[in-house]
C-alpha cells in the first residue's frame, strides 16, 4: 500500500433553525383512578381485527 495525502478541511458552524411553534406538541398527562380498568380494556383491543400472524 502506498501513502496517500489527505487534507483535512474544517465545516461551516451549524445554526439550528428555529422551531415552528404551530407544529409543536405539547404532552398531555391523564390521570387514571383504576389501572385495572385500562389493562382490561387493551386485553379486548389487541384481538379486534388483528390480520398480522405475526
Amino acid at each position: 500500500m502506498s501513502a496517500v495525502a489527505v487534507e483535512i478541511m474544517s465545516r461551516p458552524a451549524f445554526i439550528r433553525p428555529e422551531a415552528d411553534t404551530s407544529r409543536v406538541s405539547t404532552p398531555v398527562v391523564v390521570t387514571v383512578a383504576d389501572l385495572d380498568d385500562v389493562m382490561d380494556s387493551v386485553k379486548c383491543s389487541c384481538n379486534a381485527g388483528d390480520d398480522n400472524p405475526h
